[in-house]
Order: structure tokens, then sequence, then C-alpha cells
């Protein structure tokens, strides 16, 4: 993998990241990435914190069976505990956020689409 490629892997696996922490849970306005590095059980792990508070720190872990960062992390347990989005502390993988999100744009495309908006209403005789 050249350098290019590698950073730019980097840089997806944050976004993925960003989107677990912010999606799964309340209360993080922002991530802050303080160190990236191979551990020696061959997973990829991503430090830093949430919200500019050093003590909301998290490792997010790309491991080495996978191929993109989709849920294994660790984090402050009463931040986690107290910002949970959903019930019995349930946590989407990124894969299943993603298609969540890609389902509903398509439903808000066809919301949309059917607000008689379209040409289905008859007005493409006023434009000859």
């Amino acid at each position: 993998m050249n350098y290019y490629s590698y950073n730019d892997y980097i840089n997806k696996q944050k976004e993925r990241i960003e989107l677990f922490f912010k999606y799964n849970y309340n209360n993080i306005d922002s991530l802050t990435f303080t160190e990236t590095k191979k551990n020696p059980m061959g997973s990829l792990d991503f430090y830093g914190y949430f919200n500019s508070d050093k003590s909301n720190s998290f490792i997010g872990s790309v491991m080495p069976y996978q191929k993109e960062f989709e849920r294994n992390n660790v984090m402050d347990g009463a931040f986690s505990r107290k910002n949970d989005k959903f019930k019995g502390r349930k946590t989407y993988t990124v894969s299943e956020i993603e298609n969540i999100q890609q389902k509903e744009r398509r439903e808000n495309k066809e919301e949309n689409s059917s607000s008689g908006f379209s040409d289905s209403t008859g007005l493409s005789k006023y434009s000859e």
C-alpha cells in the first residue's frame, strides 16, 4: 500500500469511527484523533477523545479479520451509559448505520417526488 492510499484508508476509517460514535451516542459534538497505531495482536487502533475533553477518551479498532471499522471500541463506561441513544445499550455497526441512512434517503426522495411537484399532475399541457 503506497503512502497516499494508506492515508486515504486511515482517513476513511476515522470517518467511519466518527459516524459510529455520533450515531450511537448522544452529546458527541466532535472527535479528536490523537494517534493511530497497529497493536501486537494485529488490529489497527485509533486513539482519541470526544468534545475537546481528554477524559472522554476512546479507542476505535479495525480488527485483523475486518477490512474496515465496524464497531470495536473502548470508551469511558460512565460516558457511554449516560449517553446511549438506544435501549439496552444497543449499538449499530457502521454498515448497519449506512444501510439505515441509505433507506432514509430513499424514503425522503420518494416522499419529495410524490409531493405534487412531478409532471404527473398534467401541467405539461401548459408548456406548449
